[in-house]
């Protein structure tokens, strides 16, 4: 599902946080769809989020991150490289940045699998 950055944006801070909790499980979701592969679990995903207090983001950044960027290789798109700047970022503590980043490079895939 394309989502517009700027609600996106205005969601995870009217909600406190909350909105960025339900990114990671419909992201982990979307990818298995969007890839016809069903290795991710969104609601462990969630639950490792919540329970590590944060310190897996760290990883699932790079998971989705090396997700997008093979989906993007196999969509013929020039693939980023997501699953290194994503988790840098996580660990300087701007993983609402990395996440917009990636529900950017997602609105990408989705618009170029629409065409492919």
């Amino acid at each position: 599902m394309k989502r517009n950055l700027v609600t996106t944006i205005l969601l995870m801070i009217f909600t406190c946080g909350l909105y960025y909790l339900y990114l990671i499980f419909a992201i982990s979701k979307e990818m298995n769809e969007l890839q016809y592969d069903y290795r991710n679990d969104p609601a462990m995903d969630l639950l490792l989020s919540v329970i590590t207090c944060g310190i897996y983001h760290i990883y699932w950044y790079y998971k989705i991150g090396k997700q997008i960027e093979n989906l993007q290789y196999d969509l013929g798109m020039r693939a980023s490289s997501l699953s290194l700047l994503c988790p840098i970022l996580a660990v300087l503590q701007l993983g609402f940045i990395s996440m917009l980043i990636l529900v950017s490079e997602m609105n990408h895939c989705i618009d170029e699998k629409e065409y492919y």
